[in-house]
């Protein structure tokens, strides 16, 4: 939940909703760290 809250949210709420249905599908039983920095925060190139 910290990691959600240290980023900066640019995009409208179906962003954050997208990002949680990653987060859902794609985890395991526990959401790490690890898996909020990689799915929720975009690659910079």
């Amino acid at each position: 939940m910290v990691e959600l809250q240290k980023y900066d949210w640019t995009g409208n709420i179906r962003e954050f909703r997208n990002v949680i249905e990653r987060l859902v599908i794609l985890s395991d039983k526990n959401i790490t760290d690890k898996e909020v920095v990689s799915y929720a925060k975009p690659l910079k190139g």
